[in-house]
C-alpha cells in the first residue's frame, strides 16, 4: 500500500512538472509606456494676466492626455530666456514643444528644434516662418485689429463725434506677431478715414502690452494734447492704462475719449458694461491651450493639420467683438463653458473646468 502511494505521488509530481513545462515560464505584467516629455514655454504668469488662463488650459488638458508629461516653463517675458528654454528642452530629450514666442527672434531656435525632430506648435503668437513649427493655434490678428477699429469708427460716426478724429495707437511688444498684425489691421481700417481727412493718427507707440506703461505714455501724451477722441489698444491691459490716464487728466472715457482693446479681460468686460471701454475682442487663451495639447498628441500619433484646410498649419480660434450689446453673454477672457473640438483629427468638445 505504501509503495502504491509513493508511485502515485511521483506520477502526480511528474504531471505537474509537465504542465509547467507546457505553459512555459510565468510572464510579468507589461510595464506602462513611458510618458512623453513636452515643454510648454510661454512669457510667464507675472508678465501679463492674459497668460494665466492659458497656463490653466494647458494643465487641465494634460489630465486628458496622461501619456504626456507637460513641463510648464515661464520665460519672464524675455526672448533670450525663451531661446535658452527651447535649447534646454531639446537637450532634455523633449518629444515636443508648445511655444508662445515673445518675439520673432525665436524663429531660428524653433527651426533648430524642428531640425532635430522635436515638433514645435506655436500658440497665440507665431514665429516668422511656418517651416519653424508644425502648427500655429491662435487668432487672425490682422482681422482682430480691423474688427476692434472698425466698430469704433462706426460708433464715432453714428454718434456724430466731431471730425477730424484724433487717434492714438498703443502697440504691443515690438517684434511680436500679435503686435505687428493687430497694428496692421488697425491701420487698414483707419486708412480710408485718414485718406479723406476724417481721422488723423497723432500718436503711435509700443506700450509693451502693459497697463502701467500704457497709463504713463497716455498720461504724458494727454498732458501735451487732450484733443484725442479714440485710443486703439493692442490688448485690454493697455486699454485699462489708457482709461486710467484719461481719468487722471479729467477726461471721461466713453464720452470725451473712446478706448478699444482685445482679450476680454475681466476688468475690461466690466468697463464695456459701464461704457468706459467701447469694445474688446475675444480669442480665448484657454481654448488655444487645450487645442495645442490635443494638436501635439495628434502629431505624436501621426496626425497633422490637413494642408488643404489649414494652409501652413494655421488653426484659427473663434473671435467675437464684444460691445455693450453682447457683453453680458461673455465670460472673462472669452472662456466658453465648453471648449469646442479641435477642428481636425478625432477631437471632441470638453467642458471647461
Amino acid at each position: 500500500m505504501r509503495k502504491h502511494r509513493v508511485i502515485m505521488a511521483c506520477v502526480t509530481g511528474l504531471a505537474a512538472l509537465s504542465l509547467l513545462a507546457a505553459c512555459g515560464p510565468t510572464r510579468k505584467a507589461a510595464a506602462p509606456a513611458p510618458k512623453q516629455l513636452i515643454y510648454f514655454i510661454f512669457p510667464g504668469f507675472t508678465t501679463m494676466p492674459y497668460f494665466a488662463p492659458m497656463a490653466a488650459g494647458i494643465k487641465q488638458a494634460a489630465k486628458d492626455y496622461p501619456q504626456l508629461d507637460i513641463k510648464v516653463v515661464s520665460a519672464n517675458n524675455s526672448s533670450a530666456t525663451e531661446i535658452t528654454d527651447v535649447k534646454e528642452a531639446i537637450a532634455a530629450g523633449a518629444k515636443g514643444i508648445i511655444l508662445t514666442p515673445i518675439s520673432g527672434t525665436l524663429t531660428s531656435v524653433a527651426q533648430e528644434a524642428m531640425s532635430k525632430h522635436v515638433p514645435v506648435i506655436t500658440i497665440d503668437r507665431d514665429v516668422t516662418s511656418p517651416a519653424a513649427r508644425v502648427a500655429f493655434i491662435g487668432d487672425k490678428d490682422v482681422v482682430l485689429g480691423q474688427d476692434e477699429t472698425t466698430y469704433a469708427l462706426s460708433y464715432l460716426a453714428a454718434h456724430h463725434v466731431p471730425k477730424p478724429w484724433h487717434v492714438a495707437i498703443l502697440q504691443g511688444t515690438l517684434g511680436s506677431s500679435t503686435a505687428i498684425d493687430r497694428l496692421n489691421g488697425a491701420q487698414q481700417a483707419l486708412a480710408p478715414y485718414v485718406k479723406d481727412g476724417q481721422a488723423q493718427v497723432v500718436f503711435n507707440q509700443s506700450a509693451n502690452f502693459a497697463t502701467s506703461t500704457a497709463e504713463t505714455m497716455m498720461s504724458e501724451e494727454l498732458a501735451k494734447d487732450s484733443n484725442i477722441q479714440l485710443v486703439i489698444c493692442g490688448n485690454d491691459a493697455m486699454a485699462l492704462g489708457a482709461i486710467l490716464a484719461a481719468k487722471d487728466r479729467g477726461l471721461t472715457p466713453g464720452k470725451q475719449i473712446f478706448v478699444v482693446g482685445a482679450d476680454a479681460q475681466p476688468q475690461s468686460l466690466a468697463d464695456v458694461k459701464t461704457g468706459q471701454q467701447l469694445d474688446t475682442v475675444t480669442h480665448s487663451p484657454y481654448v488655444e491651450a487645450v487645442w495645442a495639447v490635443e494638436a501635439m498628441s495628434n502629431y505624436l500619433h501621426g496626425v497633422q493639420p490637413p494642408s488643404a484646410k489649414f494652409p501652413h498649419g494655421d488653426i484659427t480660434i473663434p473671435m467675437t467683438v464684444v460691445t455693450k450689446a453682447n457683453v453680458s453673454k461673455i465670460a472673462g477672457w472669452g472662456t466658453p463653458q465648453t471648449v469646442p473640438p479641435l477642428p481636425y483629427g478625432q477631437g471632441k468638445a470638453v467642458p471647461t473646468t
